[in-house]
């Protein structure tokens, strides 16, 4: 497997950033793992801190465990979508797409630098 695919398929499957680290351009890849990690944790911070909202509820006894009704009083609270958590999403988003991106025009560009260097070589 050439390494722009390798590449790739890290940024896309394991963490955005992973292609840029395993090409070898740890910075750049700190510019897609740090705002992703940062977004991530925000993200699933909130995401724990609500369902433990529903649990102490669920638990109390002031909401049926029904997932119909636990769903519909997260829909009523609107505790699923603030505004920062869909910031934060969309900051994951976009560093996942950016990484995938870069990775694989970062790769292409070192394949062709390394196949250029072979032809050189060669004559």
């Amino acid at each position: 497997m050439n390494r722009s695919v390798v590449a790739l398929l890290l940024s896309g499957l394991v963490f955005p950033g992973a292609g840029q680290y395993y090409l070898g351009r740890r910075a750049r890849a700190c510019l897609f793992i740090v705002p992703t990690l940062i977004a991530a944790i925000y993200f699933f911070k909130q995401v724990v801190d609500s369902a433990s909202r529903m649990v102490d509820e669920v638990l109390r006894g002031s909401l049926g465990a029904d997932p119909v009704l636990i769903a519909e009083r997260l829909h009523q609270q609107g505790e699923t979508a603030t505004p920062l958590m869909n910031i934060a999403a969309a900051v994951m988003l976009a560093c996942w797409v950016a990484s995938l991106v870069d990775a694989w025009l970062l790769a292409r560009a070192q394949e062709r630098g390394a196949l250029a260097g072979k032809e050189k070589g060669m004559s």
